[in-house]
């Protein structure tokens, strides 16, 4: 398994002292703080006011697909509609000739609040965009709307098999519920991701190259969630 991990820059800087990296995070494979597989921008793509500097540390950006909501992951029923999907392709054609310009992909998480939010939706854009310099990663509890979860399993499975061997990398978090039966990203093991059928779908479904990224808090939990031991990790 080649786990990544995603970090937070302003972290990074605080903890280093050193300037702040011009993206909000990174994402480094594990144990080797220099070799960086994407960098992560935060924020809303389609959103008037959201820039993004291409001068990266990775030639691969990294961001949410957007919503047409006014807060990040606000509803708006537009969002999963045409509008959102002709938003998500003008937002594409806009920076298409800087990306061929300069090299550079963009790689979009999906999430269930986003115009990417399901397995058919994000193959039909990936489809459309063929031979383009954008990509799509597999990021399944952002994915699982709290409507979801009764029937868990079978979409799990529909995300793995139609998404995971052409993911540029797979975020794995797990989701919690509240008491208002809203979904909370928190780290693997404290949540509600069944782990045996992940184990078996990461196996079966994502190569052994794709990074799986995982948030950097309780590292050694998801690692153990994961049955991870250091020298399963991919060399180049």
């Amino acid at each position: 398994m080649n786990i990544h991990v995603l970090h937070d820059c302003r972290v990074l800087a605080n903890l280093t002292g050193q300037t702040q990296l011009p993206c909000d995070g990174i994402v480094t494979r594990l144990g080797q703080a220099n070799d960086i597989a994407a960098a992560w921008i935060d924020g809303n793509p389609l959103s008037d006011n959201f820039i993004a500097d291409v001068d990266q540390v990775s030639p691969r950006l990294l961001m949410y697909s957007g919503t047409l909501s006014n807060t990040l992951f606000g509803e708006d029923p537009r969002t999963w509609l045409k509008p959102g999907r002709a938003a998500l392709d003008a937002f594409a054609a806009r920076v298409l000739p800087t990306l061929q310009t300069t090299k550079r992909a963009i790689c979009f998480r999906p999430h269930a609040r986003h115009v990417l939010s399901d397995p058919q939706g994000t193959l039909r854009f990936l489809l459309d965009h063929e031979h383009q310099p954008f990509e799509i990663a597999l990021s399944p509890a952002d994915m699982i709307a709290p409507d979801m979860v009764g029937t868990i399993d079978d979409h799990l499975r529909r995300m793995f098999e139609s998404l995971a061997p052409r993911a540029a990398m797979v975020f794995l978090n797990d989701i919690r519920l509240n008491a208002a039966g809203q979904a909370r990203s928190v780290a693997l093991g404290d949540g509600i991701l069944p782990q045996e059928l992940v184990l078996s779908l990461i196996r079966e479904y994502v190569p052994a190259t794709t990074p799986v990224v995982l948030p950097p808090h309780k590292l050694d939990q998801q690692l153990k969630w994961l049955r991870f031991e250091h020298a399963q990790t991919i060399s180049k």
